[in-house]
């Protein structure tokens, strides 16, 4: 896909084993330290099943013994998480109040599995199987099910978001507002102009141009729906699954090993920034990436008649890209299915197989954090049992959030219709005919806190954007805050796990919607929030 940007394939393969190896952020509220403490925990989910296939579910700590680089690791954090139905009944929200944190607008689903239908990366002929067997799979969803529904096309498009409702989601499948099907969508790169043969070489460097702007283009779309999907999915609990539903996967998922930052070719360093942050975001949701070829049952170039056989590793051209999708597979603790038109069977199979799982997480003690592969060893002492888990993980430096750094990922997630959950905020807002007030409330467990002396000090960015009817940006504005709590203050919002802040804002006169964004400045942690005015009625302000 990226041929044309040969130094981003490197940085990228970098980034499918640190999609489910970064590691995550220890939690602490112990005096004298920040409420956020940067000790760097890295958690992977295991499926282990028996020769039958059927889930082992009485393993305990010591009966796993767990590698990093070669090294043994001690296993600080273990826990069972056993098959559960999902239940959505919560208490439903006052008027005028919107909230990010799934588990008050979603009931807390034990599992979620994500279904990308990537029509940007597949061609339209391939398109409408792809789709008939997705419905297929919904019209048999069970009540345990948690299933969303995206459409990757100029941009990321949510179908819909995570529910176990099959009508609901068969009708959001039917078709998009404009009647057309998801997934519907021109994928093809402009074709080379064939001229006349004294313009061969002229437009053979005017069409390279268009088409490497065009892959790039189509590279950052990419990243950028993998990277909503990842804070979409961050604070579900247990297992999280990425089905991704591509006619071919990007060049960029390659096999090498090497840190992000060796994007050598000119021009390419532009995309680090997004490489890194998405990679992060899919690491710290701990997301298992299961490709899923849209093209079905494909028979490789090198097959003819009279052939004995074929290359059975499907490596030749009829197979394009399908080894980077085995990798970023097996990396992420997933699986690659291609060469089958039974894609409603491989979407049941990837539920029903992480429906039981394990967590094991543990401190890295190799003090490396380089930016390089480090592989995940896992043993069971126990014979004939099979084992699911990421392979791997980048050791990703720390890296410091400055002013630029933040802004643009604030930006990312600005343009993204999936609200990023990894901060969790909940507003309530009341409307004039000018205006907006709005009560934005916080967990402080999401924001990094330092005490200094007797006061406890963070700092967070807060963007708002509008957006008109059709989708363009009418109007930005941000602001910087910086916490400054006494210990009355603190205590209370870390009893409560809600530290308020107000903010006015005045609306644009097409504005229909309008996105709040929460960045931490310290950690990086983001949450968004989208609310649409028509939502919103108008109150009385208090004199």
């Amino acid at each position: 896909m990226l041929c044309a940007l040969c130094g981003l394939t490197a940085g990228l393969l970098g980034l499918a084993p640190s999609f489910a190896g970064q590691a995550a952020r220890k939690q602490s509220e112990t005096a004298g330290a920040s409420l956020r403490a940067t000790t760097r925990l890295v958690q992977i989910s295991v499926i282990v099943r028996n020769r039958r296939g059927e889930p082992v579910t009485d393993l305990r700590r010591e009966d796993f013994t767990l590698f990093d680089g070669g090294r043994a690791q001690e296993i600080s954090v273990f826990e069972r998480l056993p098959a559960q139905t999902w239940h959505r009944a919560v208490a439903s929200l006052p008027p005028n109040t919107f909230s990010n944190r799934l588990e008050v607008t979603a009931g807390s689903p034990v599992s979620a599995t994500a279904i990308l239908l990537d029509g940007l990366n597949t061609q339209f002929a391939d398109q409408p199987y792809a789709r008939r067997q997705i419905v297929k799979f919904l019209e048999q969803l069970q009540p345990q099910d948690c299933v969303g529904i995206y459409a990757l096309g100029q941009g990321l498009r949510v179908v819909h978001d995570l529910s176990n409702d099959p009508a609901a989601l068969l009708q959001a499948m039917a078709a998009d507002g404009k009647g057309n099907p998801p997934m519907m969508l021109e994928a093809e790169a402009p074709q080379a102009f064939d001229g006349w043969r004294e313009f061969d070489a002229w437009m053979e460097e005017v069409n390279q141009n268009v088409a490497d702007k065009y892959r790039a283009d189509r590279a950052l779309r990419t990243i950028r729906a993998l990277l909503a999907i990842a804070n979409h999915l961050e604070r579900v609990p247990g297992s999280k699954n990425l089905i991704w539903v591509a006619g071919r996967f990007p060049s960029w998922f390659s096999h090498h090993t090497v840190p992000l930052v060796d994007l050598t070719r000119p021009g390419d360093d532009k995309f680090q920034p997004e490489i890194e942050r998405a990679a992060r975001a899919l690491g710290d949701a701990n997301v298992a990436i299961y490709p899923v070829d849209a093209r079905g049952l494909v028979a490789p170039a090198e097959y003819s008649p009279d052939r004995g056989m074929i290359d059975r590793d499907m490596r030749g051209s009829g197979f394009v890209n399908l080894g980077a999708a085995r990798e970023l597979a097996e990396r992420t603790g997933g699986r690659a299915f291609y060469n089958t038109n039974d894609m409603r069977g491989a979407v049941r199979q990837v539920i029903d197989e992480s429906r039981e799982s394990y967590v094991l997480g543990y401190y890295p003690n190799h003090g490396e954090w380089d930016g390089r592969f480090r592989e995940i060893k896992l043993q069971v002492h126990r014979p004939s049992v099979q084992l699911s888990w990421r392979r791997g993980y980048f050791a990703l430096p720390e890296i410091s959030q400055d002013t630029v750094r933040l802004r643009d990922a604030l930006d990312a997630a600005m343009w993204s219709p999936l609200d990023a959950t990894r901060l969790g905020l909940t507003v309530r807002a009341s409307r004039d005919p000018t205006g907006l007030d709005m009560n934005i409330d916080l967990d402080p467990r999401d924001i990094t806190l330092r005490r200094e002396e007797a006061r406890w000090k963070g700092t967070v960015d807060l963007m708002f954007a509008q957006f008109a009817p059709d989708g363009s940006r009418l109007e930005i504005s941000s602001k910087r805050i910086r916490l400054d709590l006494d210990q009355v203050t603190y205590a209370t919002a870390s009893e409560k796990h809600s530290l308020a802040l107000s903010q006015g804002l005045e609306l644009a006169p097409r504005a229909t919607l309008l996105r709040i964004l929460v960045g931490d400045v310290e950690s990086g942690a983001l949450g968004s929030l989208s609310l649409p005015l028509s939502r919103i009625s108008a109150e009385r302000r208090a004199p």
